[in-house]
């Protein structure tokens, strides 16, 4: 629990830890002082006490009445703050009467735990030679234990004002000297969700500013690392476009003539023979046939002639038909943005790949009865209204087939368009669908 406590609260409880021992120890120290203190108290009001009723005593002896004389006496002593004074004979001198103050006392259990043990004296009185009753004085320390009590409240409550003003004060200047790590946090996070221009501010204490400021370092680094890495992608597609663009022009210019030859021969061979041999120069054309279907598919894949001679839409358009002359029983729904024929060639290319390669998966993996391609503009979000991740071109091709295995992991098609969208600085997903089905999505910022 300790290590997921933030380091703010952790910075608390050990100032209000720390005052709250020292509160313990001021306590103690009072307790301490307080046995010796009341003791010293008894005795010197036992000595007072007894030294006036000795001097007392004196004239007791000399009145008419001794007897009401002694009573007299007591009874003027009843409201003595500091010590009990009775007459009594035998055991009866043990059985004191409470404190007339013990209304003011502290509680029995505070008594009990820093009371001293009080001696009692025990005066004779005599007449002559003869002893005609006892004074028994026994020191009261109630009003000294409340005396400590009320201090020991008073040092309480002043100890939890101080440690409550403490941790507020504490609180507020650990919030502001943390202010430019949460900074630096933030920093972080944007940096990990791939926004390598976000800087850190350096401010706050040294070693907070060196954290900013490697920070900064390792932004700039990833940065130039991303910079790097898209630029490496980017020569690697241009060099599998340009290689794909070779084996089109080597299936167009030398491949196609000579299939086309072949199948020439083979209908002229069929012409000028008869029987088992026309026939089979006739399967000759046939397969030589079958081979430029091929061949043309080959190409379009390659290189589709549509994309450099009609722009992007009429591609599309041409690629989402001949899938569905293909698989009728499929339908599927295509909507761009008239503004994508604007677009770039190399942007051209990217898109229209993703859609082919997104149109082969799902036909061949998700046994879908509905497809739907959207290509959009999209507005800013109104949370990040100047996120250019956010504000760009979104293509999305959707199905609702049996969907994705758990953990499924991108083939080689799908991380060929990752790489393709990557070059032009975009984002590339795929998951489950809505409700079923896959989805894979790539999504451009405004510069695309």
């Amino acid at each position: 629990m300790w290590r997921q406590t933030p380091l703010r609260r952790r910075l608390n409880l050990v100032f209000a830890a720390l005052i709250a021992l020292w509160l313990v120890g001021d306590i103690a120290r009072i307790l301490a002082q307080a046995k010796p203190r009341i003791a010293a108290e008894a005795r010197a009001v036992t000595q007072l006490t007894q030294e006036f009723l000795v001097s007392s005593l004196d004239r007791v002896q000399s009145a008419s009445d001794p007897q009401e004389a002694m009573l007299e006496l007591i009874v003027s002593l009843r409201y003595l703050r500091h010590a009990h004074v009775i007459v009594g004979e035998g055991a009866a001198a043990a059985a004191l009467a409470p404190s007339p103050y013990a209304a003011n006392a502290a509680p029995a259990w505070f008594q009990k735990l820093v009371g001293a043990s009080i001696m009692t004296t025990t005066l004779p009185v005599m007449i002559g030679n003869r002893r005609i009753n006892y004074i028994v004085i026994q020191p009261d320390p109630t009003e000294i234990i409340a005396q400590v009590w009320e201090e020991a409240k008073g040092q309480l409550l002043a100890g939890a004002a101080l440690a409550i003003a403490v941790i507020l004060a504490s609180n507020a200047l650990v919030r502001l000297a943390l202010l430019p790590l949460a900074g630096a946090g933030e920093t972080l996070a944007k940096l990990e969700a791939g926004d390598y221009t976000a800087r850190a501010r350096i401010s706050g204490s040294p070693e907070i500013a060196a954290i900013a400021a490697r920070i900064n370092r390792l932004g700039q680094a990833l940065g130039d690392l991303s910079a790097d890495v898209r630029h490496l992608l980017v020569r690697v597609v241009d060099a599998h476009d340009e290689e794909r663009r070779a084996i089109a022009r080597e299936l167009h210019d030398e491949t196609g003539p000579h299939l086309f030859a072949l199948r020439a021969n083979a209908v002229a061979l069929a012409a000028r023979v008869g029987g088992e041999e026309a026939a089979l120069a006739r399967a000759v054309g046939e397969t030589v046939e079958s081979l430029q279907k091929q061949n043309r598919r080959i190409l379009a894949n390659l290189r589709p002639a549509a994309l450099d001679e009609l722009g992007l839409s009429f591609a599309l358009e041409a690629l989402v038909e001949q899938w569905r002359r293909l698989k009728p029983d499929v339908t599927i729904e295509l909507a761009a943005d008239p503004r994508v024929a604007e677009l770039g060639a190399r942007a051209s290319l990217t898109l229209y790949r993703f859609v082919q390669e997104a149109l082969t998966n799902a036909f061949r993996h998700a046994q879908a009865s509905r497809i739907a391609i959207r290509i959009a503009y999209e507005a800013p979000d109104a949370e990040t209204p100047g996120d250019p991740q956010l504000a760009g071109l979104r293509a999305r091709v959707e199905d609702d087939g049996k969907g994705l295995d758990d953990e499924q992991a991108p083939g080689m098609g799908l991380s060929g368009l990752r790489d393709r969208v990557r070059a032009l600085g975009g984002e590339f997903a795929f998951g489950a669908g809505a409700s079923k089905g896959a989805y894979v999505e790539a999504r451009f910022g405004v510069a695309l």
